[in-house]
């Protein structure tokens, strides 16, 4: 009897965990019905049986361009429910209906330039949440975004021959969008709804100058390549190993 009740609870547990992701282009997400979140930011992510929720605790700037990429996807059924969930009062105005073929459109957008956000964490700008990351193993960056926004601008975007995500004031991020060489206008995040993200990880090595740097920016699931470590305290101890 114990034993049913173990793997009971085990399921549900496996139930309500999945109520809080969403299939999106085949990569599993998670939802942001409770505290919505932006791209580029960065805190810690909680989930059990009963609730799922990313608090943000830094806000880093991003004072040179990070490139980002956009795919424009179909919504569903699941995903305009996940959307409806975060933005209660529709105020996309999105019209979806199930049986008809022709379905409305979200984007995903994706930091593609890792090795440039890197560089912008680890500038003098971002010391403060720099010194954060290196005590807090669990820290994840924002990596992707799924989000709701006007067909005009999904159109924009679509047109650009780059994007970037870009500071504007008080730490307020936006959407760059460059064409011809030229930066022709900027998409508050305010302009948007996101109602689903990923997370990437950050993995620490010793550099050329035997200082303990951030080398990397992984997937959720993946691992540190050799010789990093998610945790800056046990780079830092490897090295001091190596050292003697």
């Amino acid at each position: 009897m114990k034993y049913k009740i173990y793997c009971f609870t085990i399921i549900l547990a496996f139930c309500c965990i999945g109520c809080h992701s969403v299939k999106i282009n085949k990569e599993v997400m998670h939802t942001a019905a409770k505290n919505p979140v932006a791209l580029g930011v960065i805190g810690l992510h909680e989930e059990d049986v009963y609730s799922s929720e990313f608090q943000v605790l830094a806000i880093p700037e991003y004072k040179k361009l990070v490139r980002v990429n956009s795919t424009s996807v179909d919504f569903n059924k699941m995903t305009f429910n996940t959307y409806l969930k975060a933005d209660k009062d529709n105020s996309q105005g999105i019209k979806y209906v199930d049986s008809l073929e022709s379905k409305p459109r979200f984007l995903t957008l994706e930091i593609l330039d890792r090795v440039g956000t890197i560089e912008e964490l680890q500038k003098d700008y971002n010391v403060q949440t720099l010194t954060y990351l290196k005590s807090q193993k669990e820290a994840a960056i924002v990596t992707l975004v799924s989000l709701a926004l006007p067909k005009v601008l999904i159109q924009e975007i679509n047109n650009a021959e780059a994007i970037f995500l870009s500071d504007s004031s008080y730490k307020q991020y936006q959407i760059s969008l460059v064409k011809e060489g030229k930066l022709y206008k900027t998409i508050s995040f305010a302009e948007t709804t996101i109602f689903a993200y990923e997370l990437s990880f950050f993995c620490w090595g010793e550099n050329d100058r035997k200082q303990i740097k951030m080398v990397d920016i992984i997937d959720e699931k993946t691992s540190c390549s050799k010789n990093a470590y998610r945790d800056a305290e046990k780079a830092k101890g490897k090295m001091n190993y190596f050292k003697l």
